[in-house]
Parts: C-alpha cells; structure tokens; sequence
C-alpha cells in the first residue's frame, strides 16, 4: 500500500457558493503543508481539462463540494465525469451539509449521497478513493431560511474543525476512511431519499433559479454574473443592466451572500404559484383542454412518455415566467410589492467572514469587457 505520508502533491477542487467547501479544504491544505505535502486549492469551474497527462505520481486529489438535496450539485457531478482517467491515483471526497443551531440544540445536515456517488464516478475513472467525510457547516441555504447569528456560526465552525482533522490526519497515516458510523447513516438516508434528490436535480433547481430578483438597491455592477460558478446569471438592460438567472443556476447563495449591496433577494410566495401552473395536473388539464379544442384524444406513450412531455410543458412554463418576472420586476412599483412580499429582508445573509470572493472564483474578465 502506498503510504499517504508520501504524498509529495495534493490537488483540492472545490465547488463552493459562500465559502463553506473551501473553508474546509483549506483546514486540510493547513495539515497537510504541515506534513511537508504542496496543497493547490483549485475551483472546479476553474479546471482545464484539456490536460490529460498523468497526474503525477504522489499526488492525492481531492473533490469538495456542498450539498444539494441530499447529494451532489449537478455541476460536481459533471466535474467528475469529465476528469481524466485516475490510473490509480489516490482521492478523498469531502461534502459540507447545513448545521442549524437553535439556542442549546444543533440540527445537523444530511449529506446523504453526495460523498459516495462523487466516490462512485471517481473510482470507476479508475481513482482509488481513500476515503469520504461529511461535515457540518453553518447553512447558507437563504432563499428558505435565515442565516445563522455570528455566535452560533463561530460554535458550528469550531466544532466542524474535529472531524475535518481527524478525517485529513487518518489519510495522512494511510489508512482509509469509509465505513464510520456518520457515513454508514448518511449512505442508508441517503438513499432513502435519492428520489428526492432525482427530482430536485431534474425540477427543484430549475424551479427555484426562476424566483430571483433584486431590489431597488442593485445599482447593476455586474459581481453576481462574473463570480456565478455556473455562469448562470446575464446582466440584460442597456440603460441599467440587471442580474437575470438562468437554469443553470444551482441555488449556491453566492450571488446573495456576496451581493455588496444586499440587494439580490427570493420571493418564497410565487413558488406556489409556478409550482402549480407547471405541475403535472395543470399539464393534464392543458391537454385536455387542446384535444377538447382540436376535437381529439391526445394520447401519451406510456408513463415515461407523459413525463418527458411534462418536463417540456415544465421548462416552458418556467422560461415564459422568468421573462415576464424580470421585465415586471423592473417597474418600480411592481418591485416594491415584490420587496414587501418576500421573506428575504428579514433574513441574515451569510457567507465565510474569512473567504474573499475572488478566492472562491477563477479570474474572469469583467462584465462588458
């Protein structure tokens, strides 16, 4: 067995929306540096993978990432198909998941399947996966909930320091790290709730990309498009360009937590709405009321044929909406209303007090440029 104290290298990639992810791997590049191994912290959107030498010998990869619904973010997930081959390369995979304290007591996260299934990818490009660990984090999660107040993210970020060292010191001694107890319960949840979390990465995402907007604040400088990990927002305007999410948008928070004008926020009460117009028993309804109309019988072919008409029916209905949402949003009566209707005022932002976001964010050229 290769001996984890000659690593020589260690390559950390990372998706991380407010900090959380890259917090955590640089706890362990601290660690590992200790131990004489040259740690490069790198963002997954930040990848070339037009490299396809060999990863040199002694090097130990490392794939960090939140947690979406109980597993991997779509974009992780596309990050490890598209790695090169492993050729036995030693690999640690590592997931933050949402810790909320509420006075004396901790709600941990559940990272479910987001560990094992960036594992999985990885060992059969032919990596030889060391070991996986979930850690909790302070939730950033503020399209749903408030952010946590400064002293219960200082106690959650202590305590998240434990199990990340003690994870980075077992690989280091060479030995494994799968079947704990922690990562024998997040696996069997986790896979409980895979439908979930199918349905999330195929409808919940796409949904909630659409209930962005900003404020009256947003003076239009253009931040939350050039540091999205996914590219996923477009300034659109000539007058005054604003901010507008597309469906590549994966709910990371960046944008919100980073937003120097506070002025990016969710309007929670119009997820209702969408949610039912798209939903399959206004498709239903829709259809029948055009084969009424055309004097015929629209028959699907079979389950499987009714659900990928739906998610066209889905997507459509998400891209009409979306359109006239942010040319709505634009009348400045019309966003006050929508300002007074949404619970994000009242919420706390959050993001790594000690993560600049030019750390998190590859250099990209300014918008406009």
């Amino acid at each position: 067995m290769q001996a984890a104290t000659h690593y020589s290298e260690a390559r950390f990639y990372f998706m991380s929306g407010t900090g959380n992810s890259y917090r955590v791997a640089d706890w362990m590049k601290i660690i590992l540096e200790k131990s004489s191994v040259t740690t490069s912290l790198i963002p997954i959107d930040a990848a070339d993978f037009r490299e396809r030498e060999k990863f040199p010998e002694r090097m130990l990869l490392g794939v960090f990432l939140p947690t979406h619904a109980f597993t991997a973010p779509w974009s992780v997930i596309k990050f490890a198909l598209r790695l090169m081959r492993g050729k036995g390369t030693h690999a640690i995979v590592v997931a933050t998941q949402g810790r909320l304290q509420f006075r004396k007591f901790f709600i941990p996260g559940l990272s479910g399947t987001a560990t094992f299934l960036t594992a999985l990818i990885l060992a059969l490009k032919g990596y030889r996966v060391r070991g996986v660990q979930s850690i909790n984090m302070p939730s950033n999660w503020m399209a749903l909930h408030s952010a946590q107040k400064l002293t219960n993210i200082e106690v959650i970020l202590d305590r998240a320091r434990i199990p990340a060292e003690t994870f980075t010191n077992r690989i280091l001694s060479g030995r494994r790290s799968w079947w704990t107890i922690l990562n024998v319960v997040e696996l069997l949840l986790g896979t409980l709730l895979f439908p979930i979390s199918i349905g999330y990465n195929i409808y919940g995402k796409e949904l909630l990309a659409k209930l962005f907007f900003t404020n009256s604040r947003c003076n239009g400088c253009g931040l939350c498009a050039e540091k999205c990990p996914n590219r996923a927002i477009k300034m659109l305007g000539k007058k005054q360009p604003l901010p507008f999410w597309t469906l590549h948008c994966e709910s990371c928070m960046r944008c919100m937590g980073y937003c120097p004008e506070k002025a990016i926020e969710v309007h929670q009460p119009i997820a209702f709405g969408i949610n039912y117009i798209a939903s399959v028993a206004a498709f239903l309804y829709v259809i029948r009321y055009i084969g009424t109309r055309l004097s015929v019988r629209l028959v699907f072919p079979g389950i499987f044929g009714m659900r990928i008409f739906h998610y066209a029916y889905f997507i459509l209905i998400l891209y009409l909406f979306s359109k006239i949402f942010f040319r709505m949003s634009r009348f400045r009566i019309f966003n006050r209303i929508l300002t007074a209707t949404t619970l994000t005022p009242l919420y706390r932002r959050y993001h790594d007090a000690n993560v600049k976001i030019g750390e998190l964010s590859p250099k990209m050229k300014k918008f406009g440029e």
